[in-house]
C-alpha cells in the first residue's frame, strides 16, 4: 500500500523526485550530464545527416567526401615535393645566400643564360600563380582545417617581393614550422634544412 501525498504516491511525489535528484553524489550528476549532452549531440547530427540526405542525396555526399580526401593527398604530394625540392640553404639569411649564388654564377655559360631567358619567364610565371594560390589556401587554413603557417610559408616562398625573407623568418621562429619541414624532409631521404 502507498503513501500518498497531495495525491501521488510518495515513491512518485515530484517533491521527493527532486529531493533525491540533489542529494545524488557529483559523479551520477556528472555522468547524467553526460548522457544528456551525448543525447542532444546525437540528436543533432541526426537532423543534419537527414537533412543533407534529404536536400543532396547519399551520393552527392559521397562524392564530396571523395572529393575533399583526394584534393586532401594531393595536396600532402605536392607540398611535400615543393618542400623536398628547396635548397637545403633556402631559409638562411640573404648575405649569405648572395655569396653562395654568386659563386654559381660565375661558373654558368653566358650562352645558356639567353637560351633560357623565355623558359625561364614562363616558369617564373607559373611559380608567381602556385606561389599566389598557397598563400591564398594557407591564409584559409587559418580558419579551416590544415597546415596553414607552411602553406604561407611555401606559398611565400615562390613569390619574388621586396621584405619577403623577414616574414620568412617570422614564421620559422616557431619550432613547429622547423620540424614540419625537416620532417617532411628526413622522410624522403633529403638533407635538413639549414635555418639561421
Amino acid at each position: 500500500m502507498h503513501n500518498y501525498y497531495d495525491g501521488y504516491p510518495m515513491d512518485v511525489n515530484p517533491i521527493n523526485h527532486c529531493f533525491k535528484y540533489l542529494h545524488k553524489t557529483q559523479p551520477e550528476k556528472t555522468q547524467l550530464n553526460h548522457l544528456r549532452n551525448t543525447k542532444v549531440l546525437t540528436d543533432y547530427y541526426h537532423q543534419i545527416e537527414n537533412y543533407l540526405t534529404e536536400t543532396f542525396g547519399a551520393n552527392f555526399i559521397f562524392l564530396i567526401i571523395l572529393l575533399t580526401t583526394s584534393a586532401s593527398i594531393i595536396y600532402f604530394i605536392a607540398i611535400s615535393y615543393i618542400i623536398t625540392q628547396m635548397d637545403k640553404e633556402y631559409f638562411l639569411s640573404i648575405n649569405r645566400r648572395c655569396i653562395k649564388n654568386a659563386t654559381d654564377e660565375d661558373t654558368k655559360n653566358v650562352s645558356s643564360r639567353w637560351l633560357n631567358r623565355g623558359g625561364s619567364y614562363l616558369v617564373k610565371i607559373v611559380k608567381i600563380i602556385i606561389g599566389i594560390f598557397l598563400l591564398v589556401c594557407g591564409i584559409a587554413m587559418l580558419v579551416l582545417p590544415g597546415q596553414g603557417l607552411l602553406t604561407m610559408l611555401i606559398g611565400l616562398s615562390m613569390l619574388p617581393f621586396p621584405g619577403k625573407h623577414k616574414i620568412e623568418q617570422n614564421l620559422l621562429a616557431r619550432k613547429s614550422i622547423r620540424s614540419s619541414l625537416n620532417w617532411i624532409r628526413i622522410k624522403a631521404n633529403k638533407e635538413v634544412f639549414i635555418f639561421d
